[in-house]
């Protein structure tokens, strides 16, 4: 019996390189502060719609802490999506700083 010799490439456990418009299903966007703690922003489709979220959210969260609120202050925005071994991963990141 012949073994299969085909090998299968896998982007960071995705089945393909992502684009900003990659369909991800039902992919989660977490805003994480630098010491590690972290809230869900959001459910997006894309690292497209993911950036203007987290841009969206950051600015929010900037106004809030101008009007006295403490609200958590990401230094990480990480997409989590499943891969394609079901397992959920990181599909990307985006520094607050950068958006």
């Amino acid at each position: 019996m012949a073994r299969n010799s085909k090998q299968t490439t896998s982007y960071n456990g995705f089945a393909i390189p992502l684009q900003p418009d990659t369909d991800l299903g039902l992919a989660m966007l977490i805003a994480e502060s630098e010491d590690g703690q972290y809230e869900p922003v959001a459910v997006v489709a894309n690292v497209g719609e993911a950036r203007e979220v987290a841009q969206q959210d950051f600015r929010s969260r900037m106004d809030r802490l101008e009007h006295g609120e403490t609200p958590l202050c990401p230094y990480v925005y990480k997409v989590w999506a499943r891969g394609i071994d079901g397992e959920h991963r990181i599909a990307t990141e985006l520094m607050a700083t950068k958006l």
